[in-house]
């Protein structure tokens, strides 16, 4: 029972710590578009998603700027956006069946944050 309360209390402790002293963060990908897209544009940019990245969830599940950016013109538009996220599911799902230790959570899966789901 101590490892379970230690957990949720480490938990507890680093969202309180992350939502005190950051923006929100999306709590989905589909909110994650209007949490990125920082100017009301209605496309994110290469400099907004760099800022914005971490907020759409664990950066390291999450599909490059580049991969989003389907027509290369260096934005990402509601529909490339809505691609992103089928992406990340694609990328999440990839690194649970992976065999080796490029997925963060491979060889932490009592780690708190890997108790999320991608």
């Amino acid at each position: 029972m101590t490892k379970y309360w230690a957990a949720f209390v480490s938990a507890a402790f680093v969202s309180a710590l992350l939502l005190s002293g950051t923006p929100a963060v999306a709590a989905s990908w589909a909110d994650g578009f209007k949490a990125c897209d920082a100017d009301g544009s209605g496309t994110i940019s290469q400099v907004e998603w760099n800022s914005c990245e971490a907020k759409v969830g664990d950066p390291t599940m999450n599909p490059t700027f580049t991969m989003m950016d389907k027509d290369s013109n260096n934005s990402i538009d509601q529909e490339e956006w809505a691609g992103g996220e089928k992406q990340k599911t694609a990328i999440g799902n990839n690194c649970k069946a992976a065999e080796g230790s490029w997925c963060p959570c491979q060889n932490n899966p009592d780690d708190p944050a890997c108790q999320q789901s991608n």
